[in-house]
């Protein structure tokens, strides 16, 4: 799946308005528009909240599993109907749907009132719920001597998995379709021991409730990787009109920790009274603060626009290795950093997080030597993905190439005019 890549012109409309003004009358997507531009601490805040709610995948596909839950409830009853008999047990198949009928509309009502989101011990009710039925339903079949067993609670299951898809963590969706296959298979395989012409059945009722089960967690996935893509390159791409040097998320919220414990710490100090000695803890706090204040110091430096949208991204972190020594990149122009960003998601698109795949190698110019600045782009893992002919025109772009191609790498290096 390729990704969108939003120009930094469109990444850089974000200026104006504080991401706070925004948060109450916008979605999450314009909120990641007034965020951007708010430095690095402004960032992390708002990837935290995209990735803690999941408003996006909700918003996006909340409708489309709500009606579809409603179509294969409809169905499951309809195959209750088909299957029902004269059993003096089969009111348990009854109560079961029921049941999960109460569950469906409960789980909705819920995430209405708190916004769209499922709590984590309604997901585990929603789970029993489902449980609880497909033994009744079960037993019901089961009571009445075993023949002819149609597993019609697997069906209204799977539909109060999907309607629950958009508005849970996706492991509780994980957890409900593990719960639904077991048991559906152990439900299939008990009708088979006593019935052997049920099995066909039995085998279309689980399926019925699994598949979409199945391919609505897929679908979940791959849209939130999708929409994880998409603002991880918008916020990387916010990064190319940033000041040339600057801090990263860590070294910002680290120091401004140490400061709010020390105005504390002074403030303590300054309630004591005239004369009054400093007490043990205290001054252990003192000494404290003291060597976490000389390593932070010593672990901040400035950094370039580019070592920060490489460290800030979830996935150009893992993949692309800078070597700047000179800050060469603090030099660029807008169009060369805009370039130069492009070509790295273009080559590490479709890279896995497992292993640095892109060395990049910013050289100064030598007057000495006539040299004039360049980049190296060391591409590995060739052999395993293409390289996206869309990057050939973007290295002509940044300046003179060559191009060196071999066994599983390539290496371009640019000369910057």
């Amino acid at each position: 799946m390729t990704p969108v890549r939003p120009s930094p012109r469109t990444a850089a409309l974000g200026g104006g308005g504080g991401e706070e003004a925004v948060a109450g009358r916008a979605g999450s997507l314009a909120q990641l528009l007034a965020g951007m531009r708010g430095g690095p601490e402004a960032r992390g805040r708002l990837r935290a909240r995209i990735r803690r709610d999941r408003n996006l995948s909700a918003g996006y596909l909340g409708l489309g599993f709500n009606l579809f839950a409603v179509l294969l409830l409809i169905r499951g009853l309809a195959s209750l109907g088909w299957s029902w008999g004269d059993g003096e047990w089969r009111w348990l198949s009854l109560v079961a749907w029921g049941l999960l009928i109460v569950t469906f509309a409960a789980s909705f009502l819920a995430a209405r009132l708190r916004g769209g989101i499922l709590p984590a011990r309604l997901s585990l009710l929603v789970i029993g719920s489902g449980f609880a039925a497909m033994l009744l339903d079960l037993g019901a079949f089961l009571l009445d001597g075993g023949r002819g067993v149609y597993p019609t609670a697997t069906i209204g299951f799977g539909a109060c998995l999907i309607a629950c898809l958009p508005r849970q963590p996706l492991r509780w969706s994980v957890v409900g379709t593990a719960v639904l296959a077991v048991t559906g298979t152990g439900t299939v395989l008990l009708g088979w021991a006593n019935d052997p012409q049920s099995l066909s059945t039995g085998v279309t009722g689980v399926l019925l409730g699994l598949a979409p089960v199945l391919a609505g967690v897929s679908m979940i996935q791959a849209a939130d990787r999708y929409l994880g893509r998409t603002i991880d390159q918008a916020v990387t791409g916010s990064l190319v009109t940033a000041p040339a040097l600057g801090h990263g998320v860590l070294a910002a919220s680290e120091l401004r920790r140490l400061d709010g414990d020390a105005e504390r710490l002074l403030a303590g100090v300054a309630a004591l009274p005239a004369g009054r000695a400093i007490d043990a803890q205290t001054a252990a706090s003192a000494a404290q603060l003291g060597d976490g204040l000389r390593l932070a110091l010593l672990a901040d430096h400035e950094q370039t626009w580019l070592q920060l949208a490489v460290s800030e991204s979830e996935h150009l972190g893992d993949v692309v290795r800078i070597v700047d020594p000179s800050l060469l990149a603090a030099r660029l122009g807008t169009e060369q950093r805009q370039l130069v960003l492009a070509l790295v998601w273009l080559l590490v698109a479709t890279a896995p997080p497992s292993a640095p795949a892109l060395d990049l190698t910013l050289v100064p110019s030598r007057p000495g030597a006539g040299a004039p600045p360049a980049i190296a782009f060391a591409l590995a893992g060739t052999h395993r993905r293409a390289i996206d002919p869309a990057v050939w025109p973007l290295f002509t772009r940044l300046g003179r190439h060559t191009i060196d191609l071999g066994t599983g790498r390539a290496l371009v290096v640019v000369e910057l005019a």
